[in-house]
């Protein structure tokens, strides 16, 4: 089992709190990193790791506030990861939470939701 991940927010990049201990998954805050790929390459590698010997349900809590389009393939990536773990014959799930008067952050969850094939919940809050 590989350990938990765990990045501070920034101004420009996201707090990252993926607790193997309970199968939680926390994405939360603002995703503008100068460079998209220095950021999260490291997180890509640290989920292949963990898909290697997951736990049996793994739930990821999206409630990011803004991202840029370079931000946006590496969220897919890191949420296309659960597919991965159902295959495997795992529980994972998506919750995606958004402002009630945040029209376009609940567009792309809803975009995303479409895509992917993982249980995906829609929360305004």
């Amino acid at each position: 089992m590989v350990e938990s991940l765990r990045l501070a927010a920034t101004e420009d990049t996201p707090m990252i709190d993926f607790d193997t201990s309970t199968g939680i998954f926390k994405v939360s805050g603002r995703s503008l990193p100068e460079d998209a790929l220095e950021f999260f390459k490291p997180i890509e590698e640290w989920l292949r790791a963990y898909v290697e010997n997951p736990l049996e349900s793994t739930t990821i809590e999206m409630s990011v506030d803004y991202f840029n389009s370079a931000s946006t393939r590496y969220i897919f990536n890191i949420l296309m990861s659960l597919e991965d773990l159902i295959d495997a014959g795992k529980e994972a799930k998506i919750i995606w939470y958004y402002r009630k008067d945040d029209e376009l952050i609940q567009a792309k969850g809803e975009e995303l939701e479409s895509i992917l094939e993982v249980p995906f919940e829609m929360k305004a809050v």
